[in-house]
């Protein structure tokens, strides 16, 4: 199973090797197509005759013909491209007249023979297409004809095949050739002995020195940290599997190093390359399912749900090893057919049932309940394949069940990528480990936000995953080679939807692109900040200027992504002509917003850390983006105000050209008291707060008025400049707090207002009230 599974990958890879040596090969000659011309035209002719009897050979024409068919599709295409140039450049030269110069009669005489030669090699290229079509065509059919009567060849049944051999059980030397098994096991000569013995007995010491000790290690919480987690588990995983490991591992490297013999690789051999990889399965599958103590398993998945998960596993791997011990092996070849018929159906029904118990548990690992239709689905199509299998329909039970499990295979591997690769991106966006903490600093990326760029990353992964595993599929089922060339054309080429030309290729690569181009522009603004901060340039400017310079990265990396992409930039103008009348009607209050944030950026009436009021609205200026900006109140409330409400209405900044600002504290005094003393009193309290200036040449010292008379007090002012006028409200009650404590030391009352009421009673009887009648 799994040598065919990497066959397929194999193929998947090639296929798209092959379409990019076909996509770089623009230039075709006029011999290369009568060559190819011919040879189509033979492989027609074998068609006709009816020759073909290799299956090999006959897959081997088909990819074969489908390479003609690309090359001359590739060739219409340029000999069209270079007609057209050719015709451009003649019609710029244009028509003969008397007495032009030789130059021109020249050149326009040897662009003439190069669009009749570009011409003939369009029609052979045509005729090529043509005739590769027609044979392609012939070539599936007889394809799938020799499939359905494969698939339709009854041999024995199991029941005629175990009549067969009761008579033969008597004379074991017809059921099995020991002879022939004993000259390909490997190990003939003494030599070979003792070189494998010393190898088991060298496997044997390095996997139980220091196995107990490698076992008493501090475990790991996969909550804290999943990498050293993992790690951990695949560690005691092997430590546990060590000697079986050493043992087929070392057995390996000697029989690599010897080679193959004429006829193949040897018994023993076979059997070290099947117990490595049987050891390497157990160890992935203890780490996933049931990580040796102390060890914790890391799979958001029920302990004993695991565990039964794992020993499906394991006994499915063991099951695979067993049949490939026994059909890929010099064993098949030293027995008799009715007994490897016979053990391939026993051991298909071990595996079948295998199949179905492990898909079985993969509904419960998922948290389903229920029986559920594709298990069900599946259960069935193995049961039915084990049933052709007995009943003798071999090679429609082998593409049942074969394709069966090498698409369950293939599932479990794209689904194990896809949750590793979401679950790598995961841990980077959210930090979860130093060295990603560290990566998210150099990126400028605070912790709480995500790296820009990992989202498109995200998606180009599952996309190539979903990709691969098409490919995958078709080859399992064994779609033809020229329909995955006309999907992988498809993916490199694109395809043509009324006039427009999608490239799923170039789509991919400028997402990617665009991602890569994201994250260096983050870390670009980052170290632009940072060189900016030592510059000692102001904090407003020092931001404007990453923000516009942040804003330009996007936009070049929307243009260039779009340019990989391949749209032609004349698409984008008709784009945005249609888009302005939109913006014209819908989109009004957007495009201001957005040229007001331009005008905040570049003109700066407004910093971040600004104090302004806008209307009702009073705080911090926190962040200034491209649309809206973000003020923070003294309530710590955050208010997002459009732009161009700053661009439009009145704003006061009090820190626009500096942070210097006036302290107003209006007092009253009682009639009667000292005016020079509150006066006195007013400008010491003023000059013993530390935020106030004083002695400055550009700003007057703290100074008081006396304003007026009032009806109940003598109103004095007292003013002052301070050096942070982000301190004003705090200043202020500091110096009333002192004007207090002085005045009551001194003396001196503040008033409050006093009124004088009368109160004016009616005479008796003219109250309004009616009077009680007397008797």
């Amino acid at each position: 199973m799994m040598p065919s599974l990497v066959r397929i990958l194999l193929s998947v890879l090639l296929l798209l090797a092959a379409s990019t040596v076909s996509a770089a090969e623009s230039k075709t000659d006029a011999a290369t197509v009568r060559a190819d011309q011919t040879a189509v035209e033979r492989i027609g002719t074998q068609i006709e005759r009816n020759t073909l009897s290799s299956s090999d050979n006959f897959k081997k024409l088909i990819d074969q013909v489908t390479g003609y068919k690309s090359l001359a599709s590739d060739c219409i295409s340029a000999q069209q491209t270079e007609s057209n140039n050719i015709n451009q450049q003649i019609d710029a030269l244009g028509p003969a007249v008397k007495g032009e110069s030789w130059q021109v009669t020249s050149t326009r005489l040897q662009l003439e023979r190069q669009q009749t030669q570009t011409l003939q090699l369009l029609a052979s290229c045509r005729l090529l297409e043509v005739s590769s079509v027609n044979v392609l065509r012939n070539l599936l059919k007889l394809q799938n004809e020799r499939l359905t009567s494969r698939l339709q060849t009854r041999g024995p049944p199991t029941g005629r095949i175990i009549e067969l051999l009761l008579p033969e059980l008597s004379q074991p030397s017809k059921l099995f050739n020991m002879q022939r098994l004993q000259d390909r096991l490997g190990a003939n000569s003494p030599d070979m002995l003792t070189a494998l013995g010393a190898l088991t007995l060298l496997g044997l010491a390095g996997g139980f020195l220091w196995r107990r000790r490698l076992a008493r290690i501090t475990p790991v919480d996969p909550e804290q940290d999943l990498a050293r987690a993992v790690f951990q588990a695949i560690g005691l995983s092997l430590n546990r599997y060590r000697p079986g490991l050493l043992i087929s591992g070392l057995w390996s490297i000697y029989w690599l190093a010897i080679g193959p013999a004429a006829w193949g690789w040897p018994l023993l051999a076979g059997l070290s390359f099947l117990l490595f990889a049987y050891h390497l399965a157990l160890v992935a599958i203890r780490a996933s399912f049931n990580p040796p103590a102390p060890a914790r398993p890391y799979l958001p998945f029920a302990k004993p749900l695991a565990q039964r998960f794992g020993k499906s596993l394991r006994w499915l791997a063991l099951n695979a090893a067993i049949g490939s011990a026994i059909f890929a092996t010099p064993i098949a070849d030293a027995s008799s057919p009715n007994v490897i018929l016979l053990a391939r159906s026993l051991w298909g029904a071990l595996l079948v049932l295998n199949i179905i118990w492990t898909v079985w548990l993969i509904r419960d690992l998922r948290g389903k309940q229920g029986v559920g239709p594709i298990r069900v689905t599946i259960a069935f199509l193995l049961l039915g394949g084990l049933a052709a299998e007995w009943t003798g329909f071999r090679d429609f039970s082998q593409f049942v069940v074969g394709g069966v499990a090498l698409t369950l295979v293939s599932l479990l591997l794209a689904w194990l990528v896809s949750s590793l690769s979401g679950d790598l991106i995961d841990s980077i966006d959210e930090g979860r480990h130093a060295w990603e903490r560290r990566l998210k600093a150099r990126l400028g990326v605070s912790e709480n936000r995500f790296i820009p760029g990992l989202f498109g990353l995200r998606i180009l992964i599952h996309i190539l995953i979903w990709v691969v595993l098409i490919f995958a599929l078709l080859r399992i089922w064994g779609f033809p080679s020229s329909t995955q060339m006309v999907l992988l054309r498809w993916v490199t080429q694109g395809f043509t939807v009324g006039q427009v030309t999608i490239e799923p290729t170039r789509v991919l690569i400028a997402l990617m692109v665009l991602a890569l181009l994201l994250s260096v522009g983050s870390w670009a603004r980052t170290l632009l900040d940072q060189r900016l901060s030592q510059a000692r340039l102001e904090r407003g400017a020092r931001e404007a200027a990453v923000a516009i310079i942040g804003y330009g990265i996007i936009i070049a990396a929307a243009l260039i992504s779009l340019v990989v992409a391949g749209v032609a930039f004349q698409n984008l103008a008709l784009i945005a002509g249609a888009l302005s009348v939109g913006i014209g009607f819908g989109l009004q209050n957007i495009v201001n917003n957005f040229v007001s944030g331009l005008i905040l950026l570049f003109e700066r009436p407004i910093r971040t850390g600004d104090w302004i009021m806008v209307g009702s609205v009073e705080g911090h200026v926190r962040r200034i983006s491209i649309r809206s900006t973000q003020i923070q109140t003294f309530d710590r409330a955050d208010v997002i105000v459009p732009n161009s409400d700053l661009i439009s209405g009145t704003v006061t900044n009090w820190m626009l050209r500096d942070t210097y600002g006036r302290v107003r504290v209006p007092i009253g005094v009682a009639y009667g008291s000292d005016t020079q003393q509150v006066k006195d009193i007013l400008l010491r309290i003023a000059r013993e707060q530390p935020l106030v200036i004083q002695d400055s040449s550009a700003i007057p010292n703290p100074y008081v008025l006396f304003m007026s008379f009032g009806d109940n007090s003598l109103n004095f002012e007292l003013r002052a400049y301070i050096r942070d006028v982000g301190e004003r409200l705090s200043v202020l009650s500091d110096i009333n707090f002192a004007i207090d404590a002085a005045f009551r030391e001194a003396g001196i009352q503040i008033p409050f207002p006093q009124r004088d009421v009368h109160i004016i009673r009616p005479p008796s009887g003219d109250d309004g009230r009616d009077q009680e009648p007397t008797a």
